[in-house]
Order: structure tokens, then sequence, then C-alpha cells
């Protein structure tokens, strides 16, 4: 077990270096924008880079970005009441006689939270290939499998659809 938390750390220690420095805007191991963990930014904007790349005119890429913006919200909001759950779990276990059922009520409350969230995501995904056409939903398909395929690679994960 020593052993294994040992390799995880140095693995984990050995990727934050390989970013390097960051001198300035947009260096290696840098990133623009509101933050480097503001991770919605990050997605909104990987998401316009995919539809510009496939060839969506601006005037839909903006009705996108207005659509990912209020699915975002509604994200951070499910990702809130999972919090306050997590917490309410977390108090009712430290009491010296914790009561089992409200326990299980909280697991099934963060469950049907994170049911919600994949939901959502998943719907957002869907009206957004289906506002496309049929030639650039292919593109956008063949994007994210990409994209999927890189990152994949990138932490030394065989792709699924490899034989």
């Amino acid at each position: 077990m020593k052993k294994l938390m040992f390799v995880a750390l140095l693995m984990v220690s050995a990727m934050a270096f390989a970013q390097g420095p960051c001198h300035g805007k947009g260096g290696p191991g840098c990133h623009e924008g509101p933050g480097p963990h503001d991770k919605g930014a990050h997605m909104m904007k990987m998401h316009d880079e995919m539809l510009a790349e496939i060839g969506v005119p601006e005037a839909q890429r903006a009705e996108f970005r207005a659509a990912a913006h209020e699915t975002h919200k509604k994200m951070l909001d499910l990702q809130f009441k999972i919090k306050e759950e997590q917490l309410a779990m977390k108090a009712e276990m430290e009491k010296g006689n914790p009561d089992k059922a409200k326990l299980q009520k909280a697991v099934q409350k963060i469950a049907d939270l994170r049911r919600d969230q994949v939901l959502l995501m998943e719907n957002h995904k869907l009206d957004l290939l289906f506002k496309l056409g049929p030639e650039q939903r292919k593109k956008a398909i063949e994007f994210m499998q990409n994209r999927k395929r890189m990152m994949m690679e990138r932490f030394g994960v065989p792709s699924p659809d490899d034989d």
C-alpha cells in the first residue's frame, strides 16, 4: 500500500513539474482567462474551438455559448446541493449515535443529484448535436472522439476502441 501511495505521489509530482513555470500570459503551464482552476470556462473555450473548427457560424456559436452558460450554472447549482448533502452526512456521521435512515436518505439524495447532473450534460450535448447539420454533426463526433483518444494517450490509458 505504501508503494502504491509513493508511486501515485511521484506521478502527480512529475505531472506538476512537467507543466513548467508560468512566465506571463499563455506560457507553458499557464492558463488565460478567469483562472487556472475555472474548469467551466476552459470547457466553454474548448467547446467554442470545436464549433469553429467544424464550421459553425459565429451567430450559431453565440447561441450555443448562451445555452452552455445556462447549463454550467445549473451544474454549479447541483454541485452545491451535493456538497450540502455531503456536509450534512458528515455532521450526522460525527454524532455519537448517527441515524442510519438519515444517512441512507442523504446517500440517495446525492445519487439523485449526480444522476441529474449526468442527464443535464448529456441532454445538453444532444441538443447541440441535433442543432447541427448532418456534416457538422459528423465532424463534431469525430472531433470529440479524437479529443478523447488524445487525452487517453496522454495518460497512457488504452482507448476503448483500440484492439
